[in-house]
């Protein structure tokens, strides 16, 4: 027997011929139309992942380095959630909390650090940056990637950690 999923556009093309039908029967065909429309956009179309690559939990490892900033930091807005209405344009507001990226050389090559907040480092400054290390393979990245935990800028000492 197939399941909901299976029989999802079957059900979706019968409900909108059903809605174009009591449309025409009652005179509103255009608005029939348009709510078809939508409804077609809203169930049919594919919504991507935002949030990116999962990292794999399994080849993760706990652990501090030190090295130098290749580039200046990247700050950027990750949207996480969103309230408003999805038409043509979108009416609302989109969510987000900051991340910022930036390179690192350490004993162990070039290593891409993601932070969770705002972390302006320049480059040529030297790091200490204590996180979960993941292998890039796992997350599409070539080479190493860090998301940090803690970082600390000695050439201006600040300390940027998470709220625990």
């Amino acid at each position: 027997m197939a399941n909901f999923s299976d029989n999802k556009f079957l059900i979706g093309f019968t409900l909108i011929l059903a809605l174009m039908a009591y449309s025409y029967y009652i005179g509103q065909l255009l608005t029939g139309f348009l709510i078809s429309v939508l409804l077609i956009v809203i169930f049919f179309v594919p919504v991507k992942d935002i949030v990116g690559p999962k990292a794999s939990k399994t080849t993760t490892v706990r652990e501090e380095l030190e090295g130098e900033v290749l580039g200046d930091s990247r700050i950027y807005e990750k949207a996480n959630s969103f309230i408003g209405i999805p038409i043509g344009i979108v009416l609302g507001k989109i969510f987000g909390r900051y991340e910022s990226v930036f390179t690192l050389r350490s004993g162990k090559g070039p290593v891409i650090v993601v932070y969770p907040g705002v972390c302006p480092v320049s480059g040529g400054s030297n790091v200490k940056v204590s996180g979960t290390w993941y292998e890039g393979e796992n997350v599409g990245v070539k080479g190493n990637f860090v998301r940090a935990e803690r970082i600390v800028d000695e050439s201006t000492d600040l300390v940027f950690a998470l709220k625990k």
